[in-house]
């Protein structure tokens, strides 16, 4: 009981101080908000080097088990040491090996061959949504079809030149605002969220 107050005590403290550093033209206060974001990135650091640990060690533990996939986490850790000790041993993330040799000949097409394997999933998803089966989902067909109309020359032509007009409408008004909507509700959302957390209603570094 007396360390879930300490740590609720300490977190309420700390999220106050870095808060107070954007109301308030105070040195010191600038100085130990900045202080804490500092050692709050190098305990982040120190938690990615223990989960690295910790992805070390599972999947070393599947392979002397012989677990079902275990030939997968072979590759993994080869990766996983093989891209660390490249980084170390040439000078960094910028290096011409990390960055010509690592990513551009390895990292990159990898994540081109799966965006291009999500495309067929983003078509199937798009099928299922372009089912009309109410007035509301009539119209998002329709407005969905003059967007891909308005962006392909052939659009322009079939319609004189109207559709991408309307779809520059349809994107910079109605579409705007309702993406606008969406921000203004995650934003109340994560001020509502942080609030709780502050004032110690929510303790998620205790559980």
């Amino acid at each position: 009981m007396v360390s879930r107050t300490l740590s609720t005590v300490v977190a309420m403290t700390a999220g106050l101080l870095v808060l107070a550093e954007f109301f308030t033209n105070d040195r010191s206060i600038d100085a130990l908000g900045l202080y804490l974001v500092r050692t709050a990135s190098v305990v982040a650091a120190f938690a990615l080097v223990l989960g690295m640990v910790n992805v070390l060690t599972v999947h070393f533990n599947k392979i002397t088990r012989h677990d079902k996939g275990w030939v997968y986490s072979v590759v993994l850790l080869v990766a996983l040491l093989g891209t660390l000790g490249a980084g170390f041993f040439s000078g960094g993330p910028a290096s011409v090996l990390m960055q010509t040799d690592i990513f551009e000949t390895l990292l990159f097409p990898l994540e081109a061959t799966l965006f291009s394997l999500l495309a067929f999933f983003v078509i199937t998803a798009i099928y299922r949504a372009f089912r009309v089966k109410s007035f509301e989902s009539f119209l998002f067909v329709l407005f969905g079809i003059v967007v891909l109309l308005g962006q392909v020359p052939v659009g322009a032509v079939i319609s004189g030149g109207l559709l991408p007009i309307f779809k520059d409408w349809v994107l910079d008004v109605p579409a705007l605002a309702g993406a606008r909507g969406v921000l203004l509700g995650v934003a109340l959302g994560t001020a509502a969220t942080g609030l709780r957390v502050l004032l110690g209603i929510d303790r998620p570094y205790v559980d």
